[in-house]
C-alpha cells in the first residue's frame, strides 16, 4: 500500500511529568520535510458547534519551531532476541535443535499485510508466505540459517557459502495443534535431518485427533561450510534493515515452546530457553528470557508476546503460571503485535518549573496535517485542592479503535450506523499503529496488551467518539471536566492511572476532591485500594462518569508504558482468554470484572454498571431523596419537577451511553441518598451480562427497570463523602449555553460543598457554600 497524503504522528515516552521532569516526543511525517512544533494548553476538545468550540492556548516553549520531517516504519510482530555476544549461534554446525510449536495461522496472516511496512512474502523464493520460527537468515543477503514455517510447511534454510539450500517437509502443519520439531546437523554424516512429531497433550488427548495428525522426517546433504549472518538470532521472527534500524519480519503466529539446542556429537547443551521461568523474586513473567544453560543466552521480548501462555505440557489443573513453570513454557508471538515503533526522538521538553500543572500537547504542523501528542503536567511543589484522575488505563484500552470498521454488529451495538470522522479513516490507512484491546489479532485470539510508545489516533483531542453519533469519548470527554472546572477558576492536578497505581493513597492524601473521567473503566487493584482509603480519611469523590472501575489492568512494573487487560470468562467482554491464560503476567492478578473479585464498583462509588446503548441519551428526573436536607445544598437553583440534562454533546442528554444504577445488593453504602435516576431509554439499550444468568426476555430499556442511571450522593464515615452520576454522558451535558444549564449548576453546587471541611450531614447555612 502506498500513502500518498501529507501526514505527521508521534508519541511521547510518557503520559505525565512534573515540573524539572524531561519527556520525549518521537515523529514521523510522510511526505512531508519539514513541520513545526508548539506547546498548547489543551481547554474543551469538541470541535463542534455545541458547547464553546476547540480550545487551546499557545505556550511559549523551548520546544517551539521548525524540525525536520522523516518517515519511519512502526513495524508490528513479537519476538525474542538473543543476547550472543560471543555468537555461539552465528552458525548452526553439529546443532540439534529442538523445538514446539503451536502454529495458530500456519499459512500467515488472514487479513493482508501492513501497509508499506511488512514484509512476509518472498519464502526464499518459494513464492509462499513464510514466518521463522527460530534463527538469524537474512533475506538481503542470503546469509545465516532459520527454521521456518513456509507455507505451513516446516523448513530449514541455510546457506552453504555459494547458495541458498532449504529442506522441507511435504505436510503442512495443522492450526491449533502441538508439534516437536527437530533440527539435526551431523558433520559427520553430512547431513541435516528435519522431523515433526505431533504432541498429544490436554488439548486432543481425549480424542482421536493426535493419531490422525502426521510425523514426517526428511534429510538433505550438507557441505560442512556455512554463510554467517549479520543478524541477531531471533525466536519468533526474523531481521530486516531499515536505514540504520532492524525490524522484524516473518513474524510467526501462535504459539513457541520447549527449546533446546545441543551438540549432536556431545550432550553439551548450547541453550536451554526456558519461557516460563522467571529471575524475578515474584516470579512475573516480563521481557527477560531465561536461558538455563552455562552459556547464559538469555533473550528479550519485543512488542510484548503473550507470556503465561499454556505450553505443550500443561496439565489444566494450575491456572497461575508461577506455581507450574513448567506448564507455561511458552510464548504466544502475533505477527500485529505492536507496543514500540522504536522511532528516535524528535525533540525533549523539560517541564518548567513555573509550569501550571494540566493537560498539554505538542501540536505538529506542516500545511493541512496537524497532529497533537497530549501529555499531563503533573504537581509541582504547590498542590491544587483538586485532583482529576484521567483514564489514561481505559485511553489505552480503547487505542486505535477500529470497532465500527471491523467489530460484527457494531451497527447493532450502538442502534445507528456508526460515524467515523477523518481521524478514523486515517487509522483504516494504517494498520501497523496496532490494534486495541477490543479487538482480537489476526489469529482470533484476543489483544492483550497496549502501550503509549507508538501513534494512538484516538488520543487525539479533537477526535470523535463513534459509539454516540459524533460526541466526544476518551480523552476528549475528559477536557469537558477539565475545561468546567478552568471556568470555574478552581485549579486541579492531573493523575494518571498508572502514577495512581504505583504511588497509591500517598498520591491523594493531600487532596480534597478527587473526580474521575467520564469513563474510567479499566483500573487495577492498587487504585481501587488507594481511592478507598482516601474516602475513609475524609476525602470527598466525585465519579462524574459510567461504567466505571469495572475491569482489571495491571501496568508493566519494568515500563509502565504499558498496560495490560485480560478477559476472563464472565460479564460483559469483547473476546476472552483461553483457560489457563486469564492471569496478568504483569502483576500475577487475575483477570475479570471487580465484581467477580469482590470489588464491585458500587461499594467504592455507590453505582455500577448496569446497561448499555448508543442511540441516544435521556434526562434525569428527581427523586424523593433530592429533598432531604443533607442534599439541598446540591440542588440550588434547580426547581422541584426540572428536567436535569435533555441537552448535552453525547446522544442529547446527560444520561446514556454506558449507564450505572444504584445497587445495595452489590455493596452502595448504607445511607446513600438515591438523588435522581434516568428518564426513558430505548431497548437499543440492554442489560449487562453480567446481570443476566438466563437467556430470557426483558432485557431491553423499555421492559427492564434495572436499565437505569443514577444519581447519588453519600456522606461518609469520617468526614467522606461520595457524588455519582453513572453516566458517560453527564460531563459532555456540562458547557452547554455557556456552563449556564442545570448539569453544570448541580456539579458546580457539589464541588463547592466538597471542597468545604465541614462533614456532609452537617447542614451548612443558606448562602455559605459558595
Amino acid at each position: 500500500m502506498t500513502h500518498n497524503s501529507q501526514q505527521i504522528f508521534g508519541y511521547s515516552d510518557r503520559f505525565a511529568a512534573r515540573p524539572g521532569e524531561r519527556i520525549s516526543f518521537h515523529v514521523s511525517c510522510e511526505n512531508l520535510d519539514r513541520y513545526d512544533a508548539t506547546l498548547v494548553r489543551l481547554g474543551h476538545a469538541f470541535t463542534g458547534s455545541a458547547g464553546p468550540g476547540f480550545l487551546e492556548t499557545e505556550c511559549v516553549s523551548e520546544i517551539n519551531g521548525s524540525y525536520e520531517g522523516k518517515r519511519y516504519a512502526c513495524q508490528p510482530g513479537s519476538y525474542i532476541e538473543v543476547q550472543d555476544e560471543n555468537g555461539i549461534l552465528t552458525t548452526p554446525d553439529g546443532f540439534v535443535i529442538e523445538v514446539h510449536v503451536f502454529p495458530t495461522l500456519p499459512k500467515g496472516t488472514r487479513s493482508g499485510n501492513f501497509g508499506a511496512y511488512q514484509v512476509t512474502q518472498n519464502s526464499f523464493g518459494s513464492g509462499a508466505t513464510h514466518q521463522s520460527i527460530l534463527g538469524n537468515w537474512s533475506e538481503a543477503t542470503q546469509t545465516g540459517y532459520a527454521l521456518i514455517l513456509d507455507d505451513g510447511k516446516p523448513a530449514f534454510v541455510w546457506n552453504d557459502g555459494t547458495s541458498t539450500k532449504k529442506l522441507s517437509l511435504s505436510t503442512g502443519l495443522e492450526a491449533n495443534q502441538w508439534y516437536r520439531l527437530t533440527v539435526r546437523i551431523v558433520a559427520s554424516e553430512g547431513k541435516v535431518y528435519l522431523d515433526q512429531v505431533p504432541i498429544s497433550n490436554i488439548m486432543n488427548q481425549y480424542s482421536s485427533q493426535a493419531t490422525g495428525l502426521v510425523a514426517q522426517s526428511e534429510s538433505a546433504s550438507i557441505s560442512g561450510k556455512w554463510s554467517a549472518s549479520e543478524f541477531p538470532f531471533r525466536i519468533g521472527a526474523l531481521a530486516r534493515r531499515e536505514d540504520d534500524r532492524v525490524l522484524a519480519t516473518s513474524v510467526f503466529n501462535g504459539k513457541i515452546g520447549g527449546i533446546k539446542i545441543s551438540r549432536s556429537d556431545s550432550d553439551d547443551v548450547v541453550a536451554a530457553w526456558h519461557l516460563g521461568r522467571s529471575t524475578r523474586a515474584d516470579n512475573l513473567l516480563l521481557r527477560d528470557v531465561v536461558d538455563e544453560s552455562s552459556n547464559e543466552l538469555h533473550g528479550r521480548c519485543y512488542n510484548n508476546p503473550l507470556r503465561g501462555a499454556t505450553g505443550h505440557r500443561f496439565t489444566g489443573l494450575v491456572d497461575d503460571f508461577r506455581l507450574a513453570p513448567d506448564e507455561y513454557d511458552a510464548i504466544h508471538f502475533h505477527d500485529d503485535d505492536i507496543t514500540d515503533a522504536n522511532w528516535p526522538v524528535a525533540f525533549t521538553l523539560e517541564i518548567p518549573k513555573d509550569c501550571r500543572s494540566g493537560v498539554y500537547a505538542a501540536k505538529l504542523t506542516s500545511g493541512s496535517a496537524e497532529y497533537y501528542i497530549p501529555f499531563f503536567v503533573r504537581a509541582g511543589e504547590k498542590k491544587a485542592e483538586i485532583a482529576v484522575l484521567f483514564s489514561t488505563a481505559t485511553y489505552l484500552a480503547y487505542s486505535n479503535d477500529r470497532i465500527p470498521f471491523e467489530a460484527n454488529g457494531a451497527e447493532a451495538l450502538v442502534g445507528h450506523t456508526p460515524v467515523v470522522n477523518p481521524i478514523d479513516l486515517i487509522l483504516q490507512d494504517h494498520p501497523e499503529f496496532g490494534r486495541c484491546c477490543y479487538e482480537v489479532h489476526n489469529d482470533g485470539s484476543g489483544v492483550v496488551f497496549s502501550g503509549l510508545h507508538h501513534p494512538i489516533l484516538t488520543l487525539q483531542p479533537k477526535h470523535r467518539g463513534w459509539p454516540q453519533a459524533d460526541g466526544v469519548w476518551g480523552l476528549p470527554a475528559d477536557l469537558c471536566i477539565a475545561h468546567w472546572l478552568e471556568a470555574l477558576e478552581l485549579g486541579y492536578d492531573p493523575i494518571t492511572d498508572e502514577d495512581l497505581d504505583l504511588e497509591g493513597y500517598d498520591l491523594l492524601k493531600d487532596y480534597k476532591v478527587l473526580i474521575t473521567g467520564s469513563h474510567p473503566e479499566y483500573v487495577s487493584r492498587n487504585e481501587i485500594l488507594a481511592i478507598d482509603e482516601f474516602t475513609r480519611h475524609g476525602g470527598r469523590l466525585m465519579y462524574l462518569g459510567g461504567n466505571g472501575f469495572f475491569a482489571t489492568v495491571s501496568f508493566d512494573p519494568e515500563d509502565r508504558s504499558i498496560m495490560e487487560l485480560r478477559r476472563s470468562d464472565g460479564g460483559t467482554r469483547p473476546h476472552q482468554s483461553a483457560f489457563g491464560e486469564r492471569r496478568h503476567t504483569t502483576s500475577g492478578e487475575s483477570a475479570g470484572l471487580w465484581r467477580n473479585k469482590g470489588l464491585p464498583p458500587q461499594r467504592l462509588l455507590g453505582v455500577g454498571f448496569t446497561a448499555q446503548g448508543m442511540d441516544r441519551s435521556t434526562y434525569y428526573e428527581r427523586l424523593e431523596d433530592s429533598h432531604d436536607p443533607v442534599a439541598a445544598f446540591a440542588f440550588k437553583g434547580i426547581g422541584p419537577d426540572e428536567r436535569i440534562g435533555d441537552f448535552g454533546i453525547m446522544g442529547g442528554g446527560a444520561a446514556g451511553t454506558e449507564i450505572d444504577c444504584y445497587q445495595t445488593v452489590l455493596g452502595t453504602p448504607p445511607g446513600t441518598l438515591l438523588l435522581a435516576t434516568s428518564g426513558p431509554f430505548s431497548d437499543a439499550y440492554l442489560l449487562a451480562s453480567e446481570e443476566i444468568y438466563e437467556t430470557v426476555p426483558g432485557i431491553g430499556g423499555t421492559e427492564n427497570p434495572a436499565i437505569r442511571s443514577d444519581i447519588v450522593l453519600s456522606p461518609l464515615a469520617g468526614g467522606g463523602a461520595l457524588f455519582a452520576v453513572g453516566s458517560i454522558s453527564y460531563t459532555a451535558a456540562l458547557s452547554h449555553s455557556d456552563y449556564d444549564n442545570n448539569v453544570a449548576r448541580l456539579t458546580t453546587n457539589i464541588i463547592r460543598r466538597f471542597l468545604r471541611p465541614e462533614p456532609l450531614d452537617v447542614i451548612v447555612e443558606e448562602g455559605e457554600e459558595g
